[in-house]
């Protein structure tokens, strides 16, 4: 055994090494190395085993960056090869590359040589580590199969699993899916960017390693420029002097060009020229010109270079499309001066940004560089959308009860329960109280569900307040006694009974595309009013200020009006045409959030939402209730299995029955049918309830009324609207079956004779709970079917569950794969509380459990785009069951290449993009010229544009206006769903730019939360649920306008958006770049980390602060422009 033992540590090293327990590793190494050296000389396997434990020992000291020892230890690697004779190393590591260990080993020699800059090895000598790893390289390239195409990579025998996700920088940027490996199932299935067992994980980062040497070999035997710039740019990014290295300005050389280096150009079919002349004095040799930035290298190329002295130059031999010339012949003959004169051309077919740095090397370092860049945007300067924000009060301590006298505006129309309400469920004064066991909980659990939610909905409630108060103010209040807006139904409004209307101007545009915009529009109500006066100043310490509340009475864009009750304007004398300056604080309508905490609090077993799913139900199923002639002929199979299941006889009992049905395939269709199928069975009754007004009327409108003329008047449903809402803003169809108030002018909430009448009741979610006020006994309502069961929480779903006993049966409806519901706290998101009951029982049910039904024919999409949402989406099971016509000249799913920047502005969470603005632009005006005779007469409407940020969305509108395009409806993603278009156009807007500095955060956040603010800044880049929600708006045709480097290496959708880019190319609608090109581009990224982004870049000058004058700068102002640059 004594004999075995240096060959045990040895083995046990390198399993250490895969398990990056690298002090491990150096232990057991050092082990094998003292026990070799304590045996009798017996060569050569005693050298072979050395060679390995240094080898091991090296990598590790490499990742506990102790870079003296690594160092050490290659050298004595390399003194074993001269003791052992020439290729004796070559054994040692064809040795390890069949034993699997070498990939390691290579993986981390190669990170050090050529990946991130290592702590303090930017001054060490790495020639002996380059020696080892080319050692390594020969023998892999010698042992395995030339590779050429990614393709063949996948394929080979060796590989087990799926290929890893692309533009990772570094083995270590893998990581595992940790909802997979707690839970079993993952939502991005194959298309999920973490590894689903640790298995997979080894053998990506072994594919990453191959790859990598794979590359290199490439590129070295193409004899590829890269060398040079790569070597220059990676010793400037190491050092710790890099003007030492790269500098703007070289003493003896004066350098003028001919035009400005950052320039605009109008159109998208651009080429430009820049003339660099150099006067060096004395003379000096120009041994090479390079263009050091890969990117945007097919845009740029040197095309002239010619050299001599003031009496004459001799133009140089130039090849084609050259990156990189070199001058050997350049020998200046005792001439005291020397002019060297190099052209450089830019050309484009697309708009975006475009960057290059041209070095000049003159054998010295420092190296000249000169950098330009190229702006390819519309003639049309941009509107300046966003005022400046005046002073925010930001931090300001919310106003309540502890800290003020509240004067609530009178009359007060909140009902008795609205009131209890609002008292029960009052936010804890101190956040710590939230922060329970339930909450800090792994998941949901029948035990915890209360508690928890409870908590969180107050954590909610906290983060609205924070983003609500963005829009606190002060303000001068106008005050007037009367006011008309035009297109508000109701014409003027005058103020009564000693009130007045106050009107103010808001300090940003309201608009829902914004999260506070959209909370001031849903969800606030009223404002609290603080008069700022001498006497405020003067206030004796210790007593409360007076604030009053004021009603909202109409919003617009920039403007708010309020209705100011007589108390405040007595009190404070306020008299019309007057102005007041005051304080103002916007309240959120509590009241959803109460409902929601009171629907927990009603909840008496919860067992119903934890169902046991170990045991499968049994649907009866005969020939004769499949194919009952009373079905009606237009169901499909899918949608029959769905009614069959709804209808099973009571006696039977089910969990809650799921139908999952993507945009298009009929899901109120199947429910309305199965309502009719359910009132012939006698005692029963139905409730149904929908997360809108709009998908109420619909099942009243198009489905129960016309049964109800049909002469079934069972049938005919009683619709429950909110009180308050005005009856003239309802469909004539709908008021025939609500209560009116004696009025006319309002709804009267039913009593519970009402109920009992009709064994119909449609409502939405929020007005059921009125519904359990009314004495109604459990299980009244034999089934409750809701529709939209995706879009609304947990908490809002079981609402109407008040109403239901045991033998209730419970339908929920939806699509789980669209928009989930927003939720403002990153907390509260984090641990699910946007997750919809349908969601959740979704993943709670196995596979082919029988009460989760797809329902999978689409009636609405065109083949090709429901085969892509399909088969990413919902595991291959969609098909087209309609026949929409497609663009003679678009493929219908199509890809337009913009290499724009994205920008975000000051004061803004949002971003926008130029380049991809002008292009949308520019091709909704082709599709306007372009369109088919099939899709109908042009309607502008139903061309839709949408981006996940509210910025591009202000500046696509204001561009498309210019145009006189203003019916092109331009929308944020959340505000389509429901909607569809002809032809879609997504603007995906992101770029490597600004994302990639946030890939460490990011990568811990993949393995915790789905739903992570990642996937609300990142928009399409990393949020699966936004892009199914925008392609399946579309008919005829998806347009993705973007940068295809980004979407495809950056954030959780990449392999969604290499499949679209796939799919385009096979269909030559790929547009702007070509899949060669990507391919190139992303190899290059994973290959060092300098491809896409720049090092040498500028800030980014905005153009209107660009001079406006072409022609040769001076030196002096050159600097100036740079001092500039750098402040910015």
């Amino acid at each position: 055994m004594a004999d075995r033992r240096p060959e045990k540590s040895c083995e046990e090293a390198c399993e250490s090494l895969g398990r990056r327990e690298y002090e491990a590793a150096v232990k057991l190494s050092t082990e094998a190395l003292v026990s070799l050296s304590l045996r009798p000389p017996s060569p050569p396997t005693q050298g072979l085993l050395r060679s390995k434990a240094l080898l091991y020992r090296t990598a590790a000291l490499l990742q506990l960056k102790n870079y003296d020892e690594a160092d050490e230890d290659c050298k004595h690697v390399l003194t074993e090869e001269l003791a052992g004779g020439a290729g004796s190393l070559h054994a040692v590591l064809r040795s390890m590359l069949v034993e699997g260990s070498l990939q390691a080993v290579s993986n981390i020699l190669s990170k050090a040589v050529f990946g991130e800059p290592l702590n303090g090895m930017v001054t060490k000598d790495l020639s002996r580590l380059k020696m080892v790893l080319s050692e390594i390289e020969t023998v892999s390239s010698t042992m395995a199969p030339d590779y050429t195409e990614d393709t063949e990579e996948d394929v080979q025998d060796g590989w087990q699993f799926r290929p890893p996700p692309r533009g990772v920088t570094s083995s270590e940027e893998y990581t595992l899916c940790k909802r997979y490996l707690e839970q079993g199932l993952c939502r991005y299935g194959a298309q999920c960017t973490s590894a689903h067992s640790q298995e997979e994980l080894t053998e990506w980062q072994k594919r990453y390693a191959s790859r990598l040497i794979r590359l290199k070999q490439q590129q070295e035997s193409k004899q590829f420029t890269g060398n040079y710039m790569e070597a220059l740019i990676e010793k400037w990014m190491n050092s710790l002097s890099p003007e030492r290295v790269l500098s703007d300005y070289l003493d003896g050389v004066n350098m003028e060009h001919s035009s400005e280096l950052s320039i605009t150009v109008t159109t998208k079919k651009s080429c430009h020229s820049w003339t660099f002349s150099l006067f060096c004095k004395p003379a000096r040799t120009l041994y090479r010109i390079a263009l050091l930035y890969d990117a945007h290298r097919p845009h740029f190329s040197i095309t002239a270079v010619s050299a001599g002295d003031s009496s004459g130059r001799l133009r140089q031999e130039v090849p084609k499309n050259c990156q990189e010339w070199t001058g050997d012949a350049l020998a200046q003959n005792g001439m005291d001066h020397c002019i060297y004169e190099v052209c450089v051309d830019f050309s484009t077919e697309i708009f975006g940004t475009f960057r290059q740095t041209i070095v000049f090397d003159f054998g010295s370092e420092p190296v000249l560089m000169q950098r330009v860049m190229v702006d390819a945007a519309s003639i049309e300067d941009l509107e300046h959308l966003m005022q400046a924000r005046q002073q925010l009060l930001m931090t300001a301590k919310r106003w309540d009860s502890s800290c003020k006298t509240i004067v609530e505006f009178e009359p007060n129309e909140t009902m008795e329960l609205e009131r209890s309400l609002l008292a029960r469920y009052q936010i804890p004064l101190s956040a710590d109280q939230l922060f329970t066991q339930s909450v800090l909980d792994r998941s949901l659990t029948k035990e915890n569900y209360q508690s928890r939610l409870h908590d969180l909905l107050y954590i909610e409630e906290i983060a609205q307040y924070k983003e609500v108060s963005k829009f606190n103010i002060k303000v001068h209040l106008q005050l007037v006694a009367s006011f008309m807006l035009t297109g508000i139904s109701g014409g003027a409004k005058y103020a009564q009974n000693g009130q007045l209307f106050g009107r103010f101007k808001l300090t940003e545009t309201l608009s829902e595309d914004t999260l506070a915009g959209r909370l001031v529009m849903t969800k606030v109500n009223s404002v609290l009013l603080l008069p700022i006066t001498k006497e405020r100043q003067s206030q004796t310490p210790g007593t409360k200020e007076k604030v009053y509340e004021a009603v909202i009475e109409e919003k617009t864009k920039d403007y708010i009006f309020l209705r100011v009750c007589k108390d405040c304007c007595e009190e404070l004398h306020l008299l019309p045409d007057c102005e007041l300056q005051v304080e103002l604080q916007f309240q959120l309508n509590r009241l959803p959030l109460c409902e929601m905490h009171y629907a927990l609090d009603r909840i008496r077993d919860n067992g119903i939402l934890f169902p046991n799913a170990s045991l499968t139900p049994t649907i009866p199923w005969s020939p004769n209730r499949q194919w009952d002639e009373q079905l009606d002929p237009r169901l499909n199979a899918k949608q029959k299995e769905a009614i069959l299941a709804i209808t099973t006889p009571l006696s039977i009992s089910l969990p809650p029955v799921l139908i999952i049905g993507p945009y298009g395939t009929g899901k109120t269709f199947t429910l309305a049918q199965a309502v009719k199928h359910i009132l012939k069975q006698p005692d029963s009754r139905v409730l149904i309830c929908t997360h809108s007004n709009s998908a109420a009327d619909l099942y009243i409108k198009d489905y129960l009324h016309p049964h109800v003329e049909a002469g079934n008047p069972h049938a005919r449903p009683l619709r429950v609207y909110f009180r308050n809402r005005w009856v003239k803003t309802v469909h004539p169809v709908v008021q025939q079956y609500c209560l009116i108030s004696s009025t006319q002018y309002t709804f009267q909430m039913p009593e519970r004779e009402d109920i009992l009448r009709h064994r119909v009741v449609v409502v939405t979610l929020s007005t059921s709970q009125y519904l359990c006020q009314l004495d109604l006994e459990p299980g009244l309502f034999s089934h409750i079917l809701l529709d939209e069961a995706a879009q609304a929480m947990e908490c809002e779903t079981i609402m109407p569950f008040a109403l239901a006993s045991k033998g209730t049966r419970i339908v929920l409806a939806g699509d789980h794969m669209q928009l989930s519901p927003f939720v403002y706290s990153e907390f509260a998101r984090e641990r699910n509380l946007h997750m919809s009951l349908l969601d959740r029982l979704y993943e709670h049910y196995p596979a082919e459990y029988p009460c989760r039904i797809l329902l999978c024919e689409n009636y609405r999409s065109h083949e090709a785009i429901i085969n892509y949402t399909s088969e990413l989406f919902y595991e291959g099971k969609l098909m087209a069951s309609g026949k929409q016509p497609s663009h003679k000249d678009f493929y219908p799913l199509t890809f337009f290449t913009a290499r724009g920047e994205d920008v975000q502005e000051k004061n803004s969470t949002a971003y926008y993009n130029n380049a991809e603005v002008f292009e949308i632009v520019e091709r909704v005006e082709e599709m306007r010229r372009k369109w088919p005779v099939a899709w109908g007469k042009l309607d502008e409407g139903s061309i839709g544009v949408v981006s996940p940020y509210a910025d591009q969305v202000f500046r696509i509108r204001a561009e498309l206006r210019k145009k006189r395009m203003s019916e092109v409806s331009v929308e944020r993603v959340l505000n389509v769903q429901g909607k569809q278009f002809r032809v879609l156009f997504l603007s995906t807007v992101r770029t490597r730019h600004t994302c990639k500095h946030k890939q460490t955060a990011i990568k811990r956040k993949e393995q915790l939360v789905e739903d992570s603010t990642e996937d609300l800044d990142y928009g399409f880049l990393s949020n699966y649920k936004l892009l199914n929600t925008a392609i399946t708006r579309a008919q005829s045709l998806v347009a993705v306008v973007g940068d295809p480097i980004a979407l495809c290496s950056v954030g959780r959708c990449r392999k969604f958006w290499e499949k679209f880019i796939t799919i385009c190319h096979e269909n030559n609608s790929l547009h702007g770049i070509s899949l060669e090109q990507i391919k190139a581009q992303l190899e290059a990224l994973e290959l060092k980390k300098t491809y896409v982004l720049n090092p040498l870049a500028p800030e980014f000058i905005p153009r209107a602060l660009r001079p406006a004058h072409p022609g040769s700068a001076s030196k002096q102002q050159q600097q100036v422009q740079q001092q500039q640059q750098q402040q910015q």
